[in-house]
């Protein structure tokens, strides 16, 4: 009987060990699903977000900003080339498609762009250690920046709240 009582827990362990938790605060958790980035994945990867509160807020995917670089061997890696981006304007329409609104005790699975404007490319070797540090902070400011000032107000007026929080964190790369 013990040991059916041990394995259940030990799986716990490895389960919770496999993430991350990206944010600080505790009204509401935002967790990358995986241990490591991988350089060469296409692949979208969804971050858990979960209201630990009675508040509904609101969170813009696209809404992180601040300062993002990579690590090579402990030391920073300079980037190899910058992309352009395109200015990117948002209606009503749009808005209400980006925007997440996060309702009381909800546990979601989506994507989140942790720093809308690191446009850095980098080269990476096999042999060599790396890893994102990510350094971001999202507020209403960041959501209403893009165009969505009306819709969100709208949303305030119900008694929503817009996310303040930031991103400090270091993740894995595999090159």
């Amino acid at each position: 009987m013990k040991k059916i009582v041990i394995l259940p827990f030990c799986l716990l362990f490895i389960y919770c060990s496999n993430q991350i938790k990206l944010n600080k605060g505790k009204d509401v958790d935002i967790i990358f699903p995986l241990t490591h980035i991988d350089s060469q994945s296409t692949e979208v990867i969804e971050e858990i977000i979960k209201n630990n509160t009675n508040n509904t807020y609101i969170i813009d995917p696209l809404g992180f900003y601040g300062k993002s670089f990579v690590l090579e061997n402990g030391k920073i890696l300079d980037p190899y080339l910058y992309f352009k981006n395109g200015y990117y304007s948002r209606n009503d329409t749009s808005c209400r498609e980006d925007l997440i609104i996060l309702n009381p005790f909800q546990t979601i699975n989506h994507s989140i762009i942790f720093d809308k404007n690191n446009r850095a490319v980098y080269k990476y070797s096999n042999s060599n250690k790396y890893e994102q540090i990510i350094k971001s902070f999202h507020n209403r400011y960041n959501v209403t920046i893009l165009g969505c000032d009306y819709y969100v107000k709208e949303l305030e007026s119900k008694g929503y709240k817009v996310l303040e929080y930031s991103i400090v964190t270091k993740i894995p790369l595999k090159p």
